[in-house]
């Protein structure tokens, strides 16, 4: 009894670890498949073989260029080149430009540019996220038609401090807008006759 009980033992211990052994060797056997080689992403199954230059056989046929073609050839002199302007504008509209001003600023400037817009009581307030993090409340936008008449005076200078970045409150423009619609705006802050400078 003894003998066989023994011998039941040893044929269970073999069978375990033989078991044991094959679940080892599965796990390694999938985890090898899943190892980074030269990738795009962290786990792939299979590298991908049209990004190895060893698999020429399997891309499409390259057609060969012309015969006499070179891959650069001058235009010749500057006035058969194409000049690419050095500001992007177009013809000014007073409807558009007011538009455009009435969408993206008068919110905070005001329809008539002066400064009081909806937002000034929320953006000036001692409640505001500004205020609670540097301790102050944000000052009022600045009223454009005096900006214009003094500080601010040139097209450019109002350009460049519309698109760029000039506080935290004010987006830069420059990255929201394209350059015509800045340049209208700037227009339209400068226009006196049907503009915000009347």
């Amino acid at each position: 009894m003894t003998s066989f009980s023994t011998n039941i033992k040893s044929i269970l211990t073999r069978r375990l670890v033989f078991i044991v052994g094959l679940m080892m060797l599965g796990t390694l056997a999938t985890s090898a498949c899943a190892v980074q080689e030269s990738n795009t992403y962290p786990v792939e199954t299979f590298s991908e073989m049209h990004y190895s230059q060893a698999f020429k056989s399997q891309e499409p046929p390259r057609l060969a260029p012309p015969a006499n073609s070179v891959v650069f050839k001058t235009a010749g002199d500057s006035s058969q080149t194409y000049n690419v302007p050095d500001k992007q504008e177009r013809t000014y509209d007073p409807a558009i430009a007011g538009n455009l001003y009435r969408v993206n600023c008068s919110v905070c400037h005001g329809v008539s540019g002066l400064g009081d817009g909806k937002a000034v009581r929320h953006i000036t307030s001692s409640s505001s996220f500004y205020a609670t993090k540097e301790g102050t409340p944000y000052k009022s936008p600045p009223n454009l038609v005096d900006s214009a008449a003094s500080r601010l005076n040139q097209r450019e200078v109002m350009y460049s401090f519309i698109s760029g970045w000039n506080g935290p409150v004010m987006p830069e423009f420059g990255k929201l807008l394209a350059e015509e619609d800045i340049r209208d705006i700037v227009n339209y802050i400068f226009d006196d006759t049907t503009g915000l400078s009347q």
